[in-house]
Parts: structure tokens; C-alpha cells; sequence
């Protein structure tokens, strides 16, 4: 720092001079030729500079650099940024292998959407046939596990127990048989699973910024209420949802279509004291599971001014308890702080505006009231990285399979355009199969060898993220980064150098699905 200051003040065009402030010293260096002003601040273990430019007109912007000396802590084997559900299943994974596990969640719970934005409902596990009156499975090991022991603490929907012609939890098709599941119990179990195999979970805590040399990471600098630190690791598997730490790193990515324009948000509530018999008879009587028929002279009326067309509801764990995931919340951005603090602002007073015309118009929400809105708004789409391999739209109708496979989705297309929530544009576009397969390469981001990324921000066209971002298929690309993680770590080499070959027996072995080949009917 000092050979610095002594720069400065060496420059023939620039002034300096030294004060003492707070028993500190501050320096100001001044450029009267390009008019610009620094002022340099030296505290016991940072440094903070300002600097004013102004340009030819005199108007000027002002900039800041802050420097400080940090802490490191020790290297972990893997660290898991993110603790939704592919990230709970990347640290599971890892940590039953043998790894040394470090999770960092912002948050105070794991299960990420699905527990803090109030979605009790994983999806894209399971597919409908509804000629043989069955459902198919294909996910398995770690989906599993969660399903039977939240069904042991009697905090979940058995899925044999559902209506398959018309389940309340969905209505149709594969919405109807996820699993639903009480959020606190989830919670617990999450956390009680994480424990059983020895990962060590730092809550309230959030990644800033990250150390990479070269073509690796050296470590993730956080901010929690001890402040800034510097955490280590050998290996880094992003489960933020957002790429976060891969954009950090420098990777390449994509953000929503070609305007930039992202799906819409959701800040979900859940509503009780619903007259469930009343509205399934409804159901029952007229297949108007949506309310299109319901809402649409209410928009003839003025009476519905939503940006959207259709009620989407979903009973949850109790008969008179559901969830309303409804609201499309058009221009948001999951990575901006200031659009996501206007969703939830905007979100919150829409809600009460929307239960007040399911109290007025909709059957069996007569008595409804708010039991609960989301603390986090539900975000469908931010960025996807750019890979090893992107999926494609022809990927999808083609039913291609690949030889990389480390997982399966059930789940259809559902990416509505960003701006009229309403419409699906692939809707009706057929596939040869109903499941999608996920390529290993999906997950592996350009420019960095030790960095693995998970979740609906992985490598793929945006038309195609539907069957990738809903959370059964995240949990199985946790399970597939964990296990991977391990090798890299024993082995010293790069993510994209993985043994895939053995990569899917070992997923296999646990249980998991890798190819179409294995779908099963049932549990």
C-alpha cells in the first residue's frame, strides 16, 4: 500500500496530501488536468477508495474499491454452494462416497424452492399412464430415500393413495403424482440426512465472489455475521440455481431468450379452510381445471386484471390446505436484487388482491384465507451456462439418447413465454418419448476445471428447460455432480475428465436412473 501512495504522489501531474483521520491516515491525490479526485482511506485492515471522474461536460460518476484482508479457512474436499435440493443431493452424494463436505446456503433451511418459495411439490419423478391406470417411475436412490422416510414421519402424500383420473394434488397428468410434502418436516429430514453422512452446513451465508489461478477455483470469498472470509476447497459444485459462482468464475453464459426476457416469477401462498369436496366436485362435473371458464368473464367484466388466464391450485398434505401458484409476476430477474425486492413487494399485495376473487367466483374457496406467502419468490429461469454440450429442442422431440446420461426428467415442456405467462409455445409439440435424458456434459462449464454446476441453470436451450428445472430431476443431477466431485478429488483430475462409464454404474448401483431402458411402473 505504501509503495502505492508513494506512486501517486511520485506522479508529476498529480498532487498529494496526508491527514489523519480517526487515528488513521487518509490520503487525497488530485488530477486538475483529466478533473478527477481520490481519496484514499488506510484502516488497520482494509483499504476504501473513491474515486470521482468527470468528464468534459462536468457531469461525474463515482466508483469505489474496497480492499481487505481476509481470513481463509480450511480446504474442504467439496464445497456445495446452494442448498436446494440439487444441492442437498450433491452434498448427500459426495459425502457418502467419502468426501469432506462443506454446504453454504444463504438461507436458514435447505430445500431451496421448495421449502422457502412454498412449493411442497416435486415434480419429474413420475409420468401417468392413465390406459393401464398406473404410473411410471424415473428417478430413484436419493428421490427415494426423501420419499420414505417423509412418508415414515407421516409428512408426505403417498403417491398410491391418488386419484390418478383426477388428483387434487395437480389435477393431471404428472402434476397429480409428485410428491407433496410438509415443509417443515422437509426441513428437518434434509437436515437429518446431511448430518447422517457428515456434511457440515454454514447457513446465512452469502457468496460474493470467488479466487480462481488459472483454469481453477481456490476458494469462495462469503459474507455472513462473522464477515468476510475466504473458504477453500479442491472441488466446487454451484447449486445456486443462477450459475452464480460460474459467473463469478468468468464463465460463459446465456439469460433468457434472445431479448433477454426471462420466464416469469411466482411468489406462491398457500390458503386454507377450502372446501375440497366442493371443488373437486366441480371438477369432477366440468374438467375445468384451470378456471378458464371461470376467469374468462371476469375478464370481460374488468373484474380479473391479472397478467395470466388460468388458476393453478394444488392440495397439499391436509384436504382444506392448498397451494395457489397462480400469480405470473412478468419482467422480473432472479439475478437483481431490486427486481427481486419489487416481486416480493408487488407479489405479496397481489395475492390478497387474488384471494378476494377466489372468495367471490371460485367453488369451494368461498371461506378460503391465507395461511402462509412465500419469504422467497419462486424464479423459473435466470441463467443457463454455457457447457460441454447444450440440449437442444431436437434433442427432446428426437428422444436421443446419450452415452453421457446421468439422469432422467418426466416432466413435459412448460416454459411459457416471458411475456404472456399464459402461453406455452411448444404446447402440443409431440416427442417420441416423454422422458428426457440428461447429458454429464450439461453440467460441466468452459474455462474451469474444477467447477461442476447443477440445476436449471445447466447448459441447454431455454425452450428445453422445462423437464430440467423442476426439482426431482435436479435432485438426480446433485446426486450425479456429488458422486462425480469424489472421483475428481481422489483422482486430480478435471470434472470434464470423469470416468462417465463409471460415473453411471456407481448411479446406477445406488439405485438411480440413468437410460429410458429403466423406467419402471410404480415405486
Amino acid at each position: 500500500m505504501n509503495e502505492d501512495l508513494n506512486g501517486l504522489q511520485s506522479r508529476g501531474d498529480q498532487s498529494a496530501s496526508s491527514v489523519m483521520t480517526d487515528s488513521h491516515p487518509s490520503y487525497q491525490v488530485r488530477n486538475t488536468e483529466m478533473c478527477s479526485f481520490l481519496y484514499i482511506r488506510c484502516l488497520t485492515n482494509h483499504i476504501f477508495r473513491v474515486t470521482i471522474i468527470k468528464n468534459s461536460k462536468g457531469n461525474s460518476s463515482m466508483s469505489y474499491e474496497y480492499v481487505k484482508k481476509i481470513d481463509t479457512t480450511a480446504c474442504h474436499d467439496v464445497i456445495v454452494c446452494g442448498g436446494g435440493f440439487s444441492g442437498f443431493a450433491a452434498a448427500y452424494a459426495a459425502a457418502r462416497e467419502g468426501a469432506e463436505v462443506l454446504l453454504i446456503e444463504r438461507g436458514f433451511c435447505l430445500g431451496g424452492v421448495g421449502t422457502q418459495s412454498l412449493v411442497n411439490h416435486l415434480l419429474g419423478a413420475r409420468e401417468v399412464d392413465l390406459p393401464k391406470g398406473a404410473y411410471n417411475t424415473c428417478i430413484g436412490d436419493v428421490f427415494d430415500l426423501i420419499e420414505d422416510r417423509i412418508l415414515e414421519m407421516s409428512g408426505g402424500v403417498d403417491v398410491d393413495s391418488i386419484d390418478l383420473d383426477l388428483p387434487p394434488h395437480g389435477w393431471y397428468g404428472g402434476l397429480g403424482v409428485g410428491l407433496i410434502f410438509d415443509k417443515e418436516k422437509m426441513k428437518l429430514l434434509l437436515e437429518q440426512m446431511l448430518s447422517e453422512v457428515g456434511v457440515h452446513i454454514l447457513y446465512g451465508t452469502d457468496i460474493v465472489d470467488v479466487s480462481r489461478e488459472g483454469d481453477r477455483l481456490l476458494g469462495v470469498i462469503v459474507h455472513n455475521k462473522s464477515g468476510l472470509s475466504i473458504i477453500e476447497g479442491r472441488t466446487f459444485i454451484d447449486a445456486t440455481g443462477d450459475a452464480d459462482v460460474c459467473a463469478l468464475a468468468g464463465c460463459d453464459f446465456a439469460k433468457g431468450d434472445e431479448d433477454g426476457e426471462m420466464a416469469a416469477a411466482s411468489l406462491e401462498m398457500h390458503v386454507e379452510n377450502v372446501d375440497h369436496e366442493k371443488l373437486v366436485a366441480y371438477m369432477r362435473k366440468t374438467r375445468d381445471v384451470r378456471f378458464r371458464a371461470l376467469i374468462e368473464p371476469l375478464k370481460k367484466s374488468g373484474e380479473w386484471t391479472f397478467p395470466y388466464e388460468i388458476f393453478i391450485s394444488v392440495m397439499l398434505t391436509k384436504p382444506d390446505v392448498f397451494m395457489i401458484n397462480t400469480i405470473r409476476q412478468v419482467g422480473v430477474d432472479g439475478t437483481n436484487a431490486e427486481s427481486v425486492t419489487r416481486a416480493v413487494l408487488s407479489g405479496r399485495e397481489e395475492n390478497f388482491a387474488l384471494l378476494q376473487v377466489m372468495r367471490r367466483h371460485f367453488p369451494g374457496f368461498e371461506n378460503a384465507t391465507i395461511r402462509e406467502i412465500a419469504s422467497a419468490v419462486g424464479i423459473r429461469e435466470t441463467r443457463r451456462i454455457v457447457g460441454e454440450y447444450t440440449l437442444t429442442v431436437p434433442d427432446l422431440i428426437e428422444a436421443v439418447d446419450f452415452e453421457d446420461s446421468i439422469a432422467l426428467s418426466a416432466y413435459g415442456w412448460d416454459m411459457p413465454n416471458p411475456k404472456n405467462p399464459s402461453y406455452q409455445p411448444f404446447h402440443g409439440v409431440k416427442r417420441k418419448s416423454p422422458y428426457t435424458q440428461i447429458p454429464y456434459r450439461c453440467l460441466v462449464p468452459r474455462g474451469v476445471d474444477n467447477l461442476i454446476n447443477i440445476g436449471r441453470s445447466v447448459s441447454a436451450e431455454r425452450e428445453v428447460l422445462g423437464p430440467l428445472r423442476v426439482m426431482a430431476p435436479c435432485i438426480a443431477m446433485g446426486v450425479a455432480a456429488g458422486i462425480a466431485s469424489r472421483s475428481v478429488c481422489a483422482e486430480n483430475i478435471r470434472y470434464k475428465d470423469v470416468n462417465v462409464k463409471a460415473l453411471r454404474e456407481k448411479i446406477v448401483s445406488y439405485g438411480g436412473f440413468v437410460d429410458r431402458a429403466q423406467v419402471k411402473m410404480g415405486r
